[in-house]
């Protein structure tokens, strides 16, 4: 009697090592979020302050990870968001909430375009939380990398050494990779600095000379890089 309940306690311990194995397999990437807002010139300081509470209201939603309002800073009223969900299923709900949805009906007649959302995932490198003492000399860098969809598997090792190099730059804080779903060739890069130098010494360093000269033939639009400060929520 004993050995056979010794077998039935193995044989349910084997099945439930099965099933988190599945779940595990099975568990669902993190749901990367940019969103460039672009608002009529009269209206960046009351757009801005409508994104702020949109920041708000995520920072208050299941699932969210990271929500960063960023103003363009040759342009103040250019605006985006950098946002990490836990899963596409979450922030999917942020964006259908009835309180979500009335913020955006207050931010629409602010704008001078449509908001443009590209979703899309982690690649390769590393997002870091925010650091929110250091927040109001961080230098945020988007890149907007739009491949020849021909030369897609030329560019996607370059692009991936050029992270792994940027990540060792003295004073990066994020330095991460993501695709844009369902726009497969083209990427983004989401670059977090100290400060404007260590931004300026990474530009100068070889192996971003190098990532710009030999991923130019490449490319199906101009290399589009933004720089922006964090607004204080």
């Amino acid at each position: 009697m004993f050995v056979k309940r010794l077998v039935f306690v193995l044989l349910i311990v084997a099945g439930l090592s099965r099933l988190v194995g599945t779940a595990v397999a099975q568990s669902e990437p993190q749901q990367f979020v940019v969103v460039y807002v672009e608002l009529k010139p009269a209206n960046a300081r009351a757009g801005g302050d409508v994104l702020q509470q949109l920041d708000a209201r995520a920072e208050d939603s299941a699932g969210v990870i990271r929500f960063d309002v960023l103003q363009q800073i040759d342009r103040p009223n250019f605006f985006a968001l950098f946002e990490v969900w836990s899963n596409a299923q979450t922030f999917e709900d942020f964006q259908n909430s009835s309180e979500t949805q009335a913020i955006l009906t207050q931010l629409t007649p602010l704008l001078e375009a449509p908001l443009d959302q590209r979703p899309g995932n982690l690649l390769t490198g590393t997002v870091n939380p925010r650091s929110q003492h250091a927040r109001a000399r961080q230098i945020f860098v988007i890149t907007h990398v739009d491949v020849d969809p021909q030369f897609v598997g030329q560019a996607r090792p370059l692009l991936d050494t050029f992270v792994t190099d940027s990540l060792n730059d003295p004073e990066v804080q994020t330095f991460a990779l993501l695709s844009q779903t369902p726009t497969l060739n083209h990427f983004q890069l989401a670059e977090t600095f100290a400060n404007l130098k260590a931004f300026e010494d990474h530009l100068s360093a070889q192996h971003t000379v190098d990532l710009r000269t030999n991923i130019d033939p490449l490319l199906g639009a101009p290399y589009d890089e933004r720089l922006y400060q964090f607004i204080n929520p």
